[in-house]
């Protein structure tokens, strides 16, 4: 697959990473839901700073894969 080769991963790499991805921004988004529905306190690990910090490591890690 051309898009695995672009990237130098494994199929079953790239289903773990990009599978933990959508997992932890789909969890992400519940909470914020949650958090719209009851305003309480976001649990830290999935306010908008780890968030972020999150993503900026996943990018990190995608963007060295193409070096």
């Amino acid at each position: 697959m051309k898009h695995l080769k672009e990237n130098n991963e494994t199929y079953f790499s790239h289903f773990l990473f990009a599978g933990k991805v959508g997992i932890n921004l789909i969890l992400g988004g519940i909470m914020f839901l949650f958090h719209a529905l009851v305003p309480t306190d976001m649990p830290v690990k999935w306010n908008l700073e780890s968030t972020l910090k999150k993503v900026y490591e996943w990018n990190t890690y995608a963007n060295k894969r193409l070096q």
